[in-house]
């Protein structure tokens, strides 16, 4: 079942298809274990993943559940390192950040999650319908 967080970022992938900066699709939930939750492309033929979490707890937990499972985090590892957008985007209460893998690999060097506080407070988003697009902004170019 998709969450709000989940129905925004299918927003945002329809509008930024319009805009034709980039597509991306959600993963089938009928998929096991998948890869991330949606994957797509820019038009400028670089890959994009996204991991879209929703938990409201301080810490995002990474190899563990309710967080980043094992089988995630290898494949936006990979990716990452391939050179394609990895991101995840995690929702707590009505606010999202969306950050690369090289900063969410930087954070939780030490631990084994990610602090909401140790993310930029510049990347909060609100995860509203009318703000979908905003969540991403950061990372793709939106322009006017």
């Amino acid at each position: 079942m998709s969450n709000k967080l989940e129905i925004c970022l299918r927003k945002a992938g329809r509008e930024l298809a319009d805009w034709q900066i980039a597509r991306f699709f959600k993963v089938p939930e009928e998929m096991t274990q998948t890869p991330c939750d949606f994957f797509g492309y820019t038009v400028y033929g670089r890959a994009i993943l996204i991991e879209a979490k929703h938990v409201n707890r301080p810490r995002l937990p990474i190899g563990c559940s309710p967080g980043i499972q094992p089988h995630q985090w290898n494949e936006l590892l990979s990716a990452n390192k391939a050179g394609a957008l990895a991101l995840v985007v995690w929702g707590r209460g009505g606010l999202c950040r969306a950050f690369t893998m090289d900063m969410a690999i930087r954070l939780s060097v030490k631990s084994k999650s990610i602090a909401w506080d140790d993310l930029p407070a510049h990347l909060d988003r609100e995860i509203r319908p009318t703000k979908c697009l905003e969540m991403l902004d950061h990372w793709l170019p939106l322009g006017t």
